[in-house]
């Protein structure tokens, strides 16, 4: 397999522009050689480990990876950015202390003839406290097999322990991906995080080319090689100083501002952020997260309060419009569509505007796409077992999701949702296809008559892992997936801070927060979904 994938035209340096701090074609170069890998059976080449990151970083396909997620000798799919695929066999792997995996080192090769895209490797030693860095990785929480693009500072350049720390955040599925220096060349390895949104460790790329030819044989290393390889001084050293000299993006002039909305939801007062808008008529409309917004919204700025009237749902893009009698600092949509609808490009900088001023910056890390349904097991909150050859009831919780559905013990399942599940088989095949909050039609047979209702599926009680990762303050957001447009950002907004607005370093208007996903990723509904939904509320004023 031969993977050929720039043109001159691609690889021509442009320098960003003051909404892109990494050139595009630096960006390009490190997304080709930024790869997805599993474990794979070397027979059937069914997946057989969880996925992690790697990156190549020679044409005839060395990849550097971490000792964490491999095994000397072991075979593993490579899945590209632009989806393309292959296999790498795991090279040496360097653990000196099996408890902590210290120093977390590993190397792999792609198997089959070349060229491979690749980045080119840095020198950790030329890096400097606060640098610009930037990751390019697939968490495995997140349905896409495209590098998700994080970007931070250099926190430290060499801890005790002999990683890099920085501040470009990660979760699982990130081990092994690389952490790249502003001009694209990778100085560190992802390896693990200390707790949610805190500092992140990377192992420097260094340590790999001083001991590249011990790793480039497929065996387990359990002490520091006697022999080492030179490490060589960086030549653009002097080129990396002047680029960390560069200044950071401005805060951005711009109009827009969030405000907070109080409800009552499902019995627990709630608070959420929203923006505020002018529509053509020069009434002023209110957006916010649709699933955060219960029952009697206001909006309290100080010791004042202002009811909310709900105007319009759009269950799709989770988005609610609400109107007030009072008037509110807002923007003009006429404003908005003057600028035209933004170059999304990933990369760009964008700015979370909060209440008080407060800002939160990051970096558009993937552009807009369709965000699937992340399924969530559903139950009935009941215990089930084929008796007579149909699924039968045999223990109810008293208050589960069947009981409320007025389910007994003794109770047969005939079909659900019209499909027949009379087998064991047939309703654990069927229940794979429900999540969570699902509503289901059920049939079902007591005694010798058959009766219909419906019953909202309750989450399994299962415990998350207790990975720092998944210890974000605020929670990940309940509604969280199943969009028909989002684009991904790394800003760490909060449960509580979607329905904010985002901008650009122009104060450009670019979309609303929406979800908090995962540890590393913020979802927002871009710009035009966000204009055709206030084009459909103009037309209900």
């Amino acid at each position: 397999m031969s993977l050929v994938t720039y043109s001159a035209a691609c690889l021509a340096q442009k320098k960003p522009s003051p909404d892109q701090y990494i050139p595009k074609s630096t960006l390009a170069r490190a997304m080709a050689a930024s790869i997805k890998m599993f474990g794979i059976d070397s027979t059937s080449g069914q997946q057989n480990s969880a996925p992690f990151s790697g990156v190549i970083v020679s044409v005839d396909g060395a990849i550097l990876t971490v000792a964490h997620s491999t095994k000397p000798g072991n075979f593993y799919r490579v899945i590209f950015a632009d989806g393309k695929q292959g296999v790498a066999k795991a090279l040496g792997r360097l653990v000196v202390d099996q408890q902590s995996n210290l120093p977390d080192i590993a190397m792999m090769k792609m198997q089959g003839e070349g060229p491979w895209p690749f980045a080119e490797m840095g020198w950790s030693s030329s890096i400097a406290e606060n640098q610009f860095c930037f990751g390019l990785s697939y968490p495995e929480t997140l349905p896409f097999y495209i590098p998700f693009l994080r970007t931070g500072r250099i926190v430290k350049k060499m801890d005790d322990y002999g990683f890099i720390q920085s501040s470009s955040i990660m979760e699982p599925g990130d081990s092994g991906g690389p952490l790249f220096d502003a001009l694209g060349r990778v100085i560190g390895l992802h390896s693990r995080i200390d707790r949610a949104e805190g500092i992140n460790f990377e192992v420097p790329v260094n340590s790999y080319r001083k001991y590249w030819q011990s790793l480039s044989h497929p065996v387990a290393i359990d002490t520091y090689p006697s022999l080492s390889d030179s490490i060589g001084s960086d030549p653009e050293q002097q080129k990396l100083l002047e680029l960390a000299l560069k200044k950071q993006a401005k805060h951005p002039q711009t109009k827009f501002q969030s405000i907070p909305i109080s409800s009552v939801l499902q019995g627990d007062s709630i608070s959420i952020l929203s923006t505020v808008f002018q529509l053509r008529n020069k009434k002023q409309v209110i957006l916010s997260k649709s699933s955060r917004v219960g029952k009697a919204p206001i909006v309290k700025i100080g010791k004042k309060i202002y009811p909310l009237k709900v105007l319009l749902r759009d269950e799709k893009s989770d988005l609610v419009a609400l109107m007030s009698d009072h008037k509110f600092p807002s923007i003009a949509i006429s404003e908005i569509a003057q600028q035209g609808i933004p170059d999304t490009l990933v990369g760009l900088n964008l700015w979370s505007l909060l209440t008080s001023n407060q800002r939160k910056t990051g970096v558009l890390g993937m552009s807009s796409r369709t965000f699937p349904r992340i399924p969530l097991p559903g139950t009935f909150d009941a215990q089930m077992q084929e008796l007579d050859g149909l699924p039968t009831l045999t223990k109810v919780d008293s208050m589960g999701a069947a009981a409320h559905a007025g389910l007994r013990v003794g109770d047969h399942m005939i079909a659900l949702n019209g499909h027949d599940v009379a087998s064991a088989v047939k309703i654990n095949a069927a229940m794979q296809q429900f999540s969570a909050g699902d509503t289901l039609r059920v049939q079902y047979r007591r005694g010798a008559a058959d009766f219909h209702t419906k019953v909202i599926l309750s989450k399994w009680p299962t415990r998350e892992n207790p990975h720092p990762a998944n210890n974000i303050p605020k929670g990940k957001s309940v509604r969280r997936d199943q969009f028909p447009s989002v684009f991904l950002h790394d800003s760490r907004i909060h449960a509580d801070e979607c329905g904010s607005p985002i901008v650009d370093s122009n104060g450009h208007f670019i979309g609303i927060n929406i979800a908090r996903f995962s540890h590393t990723a913020c979802l927002a509904i871009p710009r035009d979904t966000v204009l055709k939904f206030l084009s459909s509320v103009e037309q209900l004023l």
